[in-house]
């Protein structure tokens, strides 16, 4: 299995010593010390040196090589950093993959070419309106940079490297109008104005997105088909981002881009603020680049947040590379070498667990998820989704009581389209976030899927689906989820999922509602977080009583069951105010139960999962848990465990094996993480089937366990910060 597989197909750890813009201590080193210090101290096989600079004032126009075709970097002198070091990294196994900044340039270097800049509307180049970094402008992949650009790429790699990483480019938001986006906007759509930016009333402004997608992708064909052509092995990839709604404004598209890309790699660094943050951000994003069908990269930074020099705590960098590992992804990591001089030991201590990953390479190659729980996250959703329901751009005000004050709810705003969009997106992505993490929390293991997903090799494996407000959907995907259902799957949607097409239009989709176990939707109820509550109805919610009470989601629909559809739960009529007495329940059932062939469909009335990543709530999550084992039907949860939810389950597959991964995120009750919490004596019930052995990688123990009905029960007697249990 591994001499079929390239290099970079098998587990990769990265790594990129950032020098800024002083790069006398790389020139100074011994250079076949710092290699070996790769291998041997950093446990990486692949690291990343700096092709052209990645400080201000935006210098990606100069090399860090030799080049006739370019302007060099001045510090150097004729000193090579790609072709000085690469013979000592080849020495001790260490692939290099240089980068290649093509995202900040000086407004020198722009000035000396006209039109290369990207362009707001009116004309003015994006950097001098929104400097990149405090100072520097951008460029545009439709200009004629995009040869410039391609030419550098060639430089690189005939230097003898192994490929190259692209800093961007980016197709920053209200971008781009220059000359040459106008002309081939133009020419593909037929109308000379282009339309303005997040103008919804517009109808080119669906195809103008599509438009920068496309843009980007055709970018980075040429890029790879600049680096394929002097290095037929080379390994290409940029920075492609996460799954927010954010990729609207940036154009991006992970299934357009992973065609010419060697890894889809995204950045989850940690940065300190004032919000709640999840502590499983690295494993969903991990999940999400991994659904694709090449190999992923999750990027982390040993920085503090925006202090560059002030490194992260051992544990919060440690945790963040495990949950990339047991997420499918490849992990990369950033020291600045400034940092180092006082405390190089702490970063030392963050990146140790790479030992145990290049030790145990066997047990993450080639491996392939199998969660029986996937989430589709849609793309097209994120690019398109924009309610129908005014009702929901209501505020809900910020709901704290204190010193006698009620911060309540405020007036409604105003509930034009673009407002509409406004919250849709805001919905959505709490939505995706907290579906991830309500799961996390309830130790339900989960597979991320794509729009081009939902076909028959993709749901192999799979017994419930969860669709979280999977808004817009074509009939083909539609008809893919009911045959999914019909053959014996299990279905938890939740909100819109379904109500608008491929392209955001609203769907006249009676059949779809029907299966959903919906008759009609009636209508929005206004957005509340004071005294309005939801009610259990009968036994059949695992884990729940009759007439059990709990929070509402803060946005929900009023929905008529469809005939044959069983009611769980009902929504309260609304309070509205605080101190108030209850006013019974309504006639809007807040969750549906329907059996369609030999599967069943869970409808949530609500985005159930928006408000567990707004409000952490028990309730909420207990929910989630409970429509996915509904779902599931006889077969139950993948996992069951009496871990605390700080224990987050992955499970992924090789031949012969399943791997359940144990990221233990039990700290000292902050962001970042200083001290890890160890568990002890968990128990695990798992799905496998024909078990001989369990070991413990980690503790380097063989464990007892016993098995019934398809799965296996044991106790792991201790879990750190990480732990992988091999079933074979």
């Amino acid at each position: 299995m591994r001499s079929a597989l390239k290099w970079w197909e098998r587990p990769v750890r990265m790594m990129r010593r950032d020098y800024i813009g002083n790069f006398a201590p790389f020139m100074k080193s011994d250079l076949d010390q710092l290699a070996r210090e790769s291998r041997d101290r950093w446990h990486i096989n692949c690291e990343w040196v700096m092709a052209t600079p990645g400080c201000a004032p935006g210098l990606a126009y100069q090399t860090l090589f030799n080049s006739p075709k370019f302007e060099k970097f001045p510090q150097l002198g004729r000193f090579d950093m790609l072709r000085e070091y690469l013979p000592h990294a080849r020495r001790y196994g260490v692939h290099l993959l240089p980068y290649v900044n093509m995202h900040w340039y000086s407004y020198d270097f722009a000035a000396k070419h006209p039109g290369w800049e990207q362009l707001l509307e009116d004309g003015t180049p994006y950097g001098r309106k929104s400097p990149l970094y405090g100072g520097g402008t951008t460029l545009c992949v439709n200009s004629p940079w995009r040869d410039w650009a391609f030419e550098l790429i060639r430089e690189v790699m005939r230097t003898g490297v192994d490929g190259c990483f692209l800093d961007g480019p980016v197709l920053f938001p209200n971008c781009c109008y220059c000359d040459s986006c106008r002309a081939l906007f133009t020419k593909e759509s037929g109308r000379k104005k282009m339309p303005s930016f997040s103008d919804w009333s517009d109808p080119l402004w669906k195809r103008f997105l599509q438009f920068r997608a496309q843009s980007w992708a055709n970018f980075m064909q040429g890029a790879q088909d600049a680096a394929l052509s002097v290095n037929p092995d080379a390994a290409i990839f940029l920075n492609g981002g996460g799954f927010d709604s954010s990729a609207m404004l940036t154009a991006r598209d992970p299934a357009r881009m992973e065609k010419f890309q060697s890894f889809s790699g995204s950045e989850e660094f940690f940065h300190c603020g004032t919000a709640y943050k999840s502590p499983f951000d690295s494993l969903n994003l991990a999940r999400f680049l991994s659904a694709g069908e090449k190999p992923a990269v999750v990027f982390t930074h040993h920085a503090l947040s925006t202090w560059h020099y002030a490194p992260l705590p051992p544990a919060e960098m440690a945790n963040a590379l495990a949950q990339s590992v047991a997420g499918g992804a490849n992990t990369w990591f950033a020291i600045f070498m400034e940092a180092m001089k006082s405390r190089a030991g702490e970063a030392f201590e963050a990146v140790s667990i790479g030992k145990f990953l290049q030790e145990n390479e066997e047990y993450y190659t080639a491996t392939q998820p199998a969660a029986e729980t996937a989430v589709l996250l849609s793309n097209r959703t994120l690019y398109y989704y924009v309610t129908r329901h005014k009702a929901l751009t209501h505020e809900v005000g910020a709901g704290k009581e204190m010193n006698l004050i009620l911060e309540s709810a405020r007036k409604p705003t105003r509930a034009d389209l673009a407002a509409c969009r406004d919250t849709s997106a805001r919905l959505l992505d709490h939505e995706h976030h907290g579906c991830f993490d309500a799961l996390n929390f309830a130790h339900v293991p989960v597979r991320a899927l794509w729009d081009n997903h939902l076909v028959p090799s993709k749901l192999k494996g799979v017994r419930t689906l969860v669709l979280p407000n999977a808004a817009c959907l074509s009939d083909e995907q539609i008809a893919a989820i009911q045959k999914f259902v019909k053959a014996g799957g299990g279905l938890v949607a939740t909100f819109e999922s379904g109500a608008y097409d491929e392209w955001g239009d609203a769907a006249k989709r009676p059949e779809w509602l029907r299966f959903l176990g919906v008759e009609k939707v009636e209508g929005a109820f206004a957005p509340s977080r004071i005294e309005d509550y939801l009610t259990v109805k009968g036994s059949a919610l695992p884990g729940f009583s009759d007439g059990y009470l709990m929070p509402r989601p803060i946005n929900a629909l009023k929905v008529k069951p469809a005939g044959d559809a069983r009611p769980l739960a009902y929504f309260n009529n609304p309070v509205g105010l605080a101190y108030q007495l209850l006013k019974g329940i309504s006639d809007w059932p807040a969750a549906l139960l329907s059996k369609r062939g030999k599967g069943r469909v869970v409808y949530l009335a609500s985005p159930l999962f928006e408000s567990f990543e707004l409000y952490h709530m028990a309730d909420h999550k207990e929910l989630a848990r409970a429509a996915v084992q509904l779902a599931a039907g006889a077969a139950g949860l993948q996992v069951q465990t009496d871990a605390p939810g700080s224990l987050a389950v992955e499970v992924r597959a090789q031949k012969g094996r399943t791997l359940v991964h144990l990221i233990n995120t039990s700290s000292d009750m902050k962001r970042p993480m200083e001290k890890i919490i160890p568990l002890h004596d968990v128990q695990l019930t798992v799905h496998a089937r024909g078990i001989r052995r369990v070991r413990a990688l980690r503790a380097k123990k063989r464990l007892r366990f016993t098995a019934s009905r398809g799965s296996v029960t044991l106790r792991v007697p201790l879990i750190g910060d990480y732990e992988v249990l091999a079933l074979e």
